[in-house]
């Protein structure tokens, strides 16, 4: 069976432009939320100005015109991984692609509606429906680096970034490609994201605190990932850097509810249960779990729960206290962390946790700390509709 490797990471945050600015920051205990006074509540949005902004200046106004901001953002964000990965020209052909989306440009979809209301309808943009479709993050970044290999596009709410990953992870596996850009990419941060949430009164009124007993929701905010997956002797050949590798992937439905976890746990037990079986490994060896704990009342319960079944006393964070829900790109973004994690060998805490009211016995990280024990993790995603998909991450020297 062949394994496969991440060579690359690029990742847009909250903090910034950067996969470096994001890691720095997490292992610091900072947070990169803010209110908005426009939209009044408290977001996660990436600056365009300042040393590490999100600098278009040499983007054509064309190009802008073209493509959504999650579009946008995918592009930087594979843009650092293919640098980081060392890929050139000559690799191109056999590299195949998979970044997702999870939600339209509502803005867009907005302005077009009232044209056409208007019966301005003939002056609409010619871009409109690329600009709205989800797979075009995906297809903006098969045409600016000419990837012919696999091309798709996962869409499963918030699972969607884990998905793209473990998916692509496998179409290695099955010799479809020799390696995948995978990752996801979210911008919603509008009012009219803000007032759908807040309708359901899942976004927060005051912080993002994951486990913390006074959570009581999450932020929105919007960033992208891409990583670089290799088969491991592709990566070795070309004397590629390993950040870590993709031992398994596990993934299930929790058949309960449009946007409530089942109480028992059961779609993230049989998730995690099964990226064990895929991995080849026992609960035991499993060091880290990072978390999808969005800082939700019954969701951080949930979770906890089928975490605690599986790895009592196993070290547990969420990075949304940091930086916020993204969405689709919370997966992707947070695999790509915990491979930083895996290389560096530091974990990372969960910030404004100061009274958990989880019961269940695990060891959830207050502040960063050294990972003195095996490094291997597991990576949790879960999304409306029932998705749910775990990842396993290992150091090299532990597979």
């Amino acid at each position: 069976m062949k394994r496969i490797v991440i060579t690359g990471i690029g990742i847009v945050s909250p903090f910034g432009v950067g996969k470096r600015v994001l890691f720095d920051n997490l292992l610091a205990n900072n947070v990169a939320l803010r209110n908005d006074e426009k939209l009044k509540v408290i977001v996660g949005r990436i600056a365009e100005s300042g040393e590490h902004g999100l600098d278009l200046s040499s983007w054509t106004s064309r190009e802008l015109k073209q493509m959504s901001r999650g579009s946008v953002l995918a592009i930087v964000a594979a843009e650092e991984a293919v640098k980081d990965a060392g890929l050139e020209e000559c690799h191109m052909e056999e590299t195949g692609v998979n970044v997702g989306m999870g939600i339209a440009d509502l803005e867009v979809i907005y302005e077009v509606g009232k044209q056409i209301a208007e019966g301005k309808g003939r002056r609409v943009t010619p871009f409109f429906i690329p600009r709205i479709l989800t797979n075009m993050p995906a297809g903006h970044v098969s045409i600016k680096f000419g990837m012919r290999g696999p091309h798709l596009s996962s869409c499963t709410a918030c699972a969607t970034g884990l998905h793209s990953v473990g998916d692509s992870a496998t179409f290695i596996k099955m010799g479809r490609a020799k390696r995948m850009l995978a990752g996801a990419t979210e911008a919603c941060v509008n009012g009219i994201a803000v007032t759908g949430f807040s309708q359901m009164r899942a976004l927060t009124t005051t912080c993002s605190r994951p486990f913390d007993k006074r959570r009581d929701g999450f932020v929105l905010s919007e960033g992208a990932a891409v990583l670089v997956l290799e088969e491991m002797q592709e990566a070795l050949k070309r004397k590629a850097n390993i950040y870590a590798e993709i031992m398994g992937y596990g993934v299930a439905g929790d058949a309960y509810h449009l946007t409530t976890p089942s109480e028992d746990g059961i779609g993230a037990f049989l998730s995690m249960e099964r990226c064990l079986a895929d991995s080849c490994i026992n609960s035991d060896q499993v060091t880290y779990v990072n978390a999808h704990a969005t800082s939700t009342v019954l969701g951080d319960h949930f979770e906890s729960r089928a975490i605690a079944r599986l790895f009592p006393g196993v070290a547990v964070s969420s990075i949304k206290g940091h930086i916020g829900h993204t969405l689709a790109a919370a997966g992707a973004i947070e695999t790509a962390v915990t491979a930083m994690c895996i290389e560096e060998g530091k974990l990372v805490g969960n910030v404004r946790l100061e009274e958990s009211d989880i019961e269940e016995n695990l060891r959830l990280l207050r502040q960063s700390e050294i990972w003195n024990k095996r490094r291997i993790a597991l990576v949790n995603s879960f999304g409306f509709g029932g998705s749910h998909a775990t990842l396993c991450l290992s150091a090299m020297e532990n597979s």
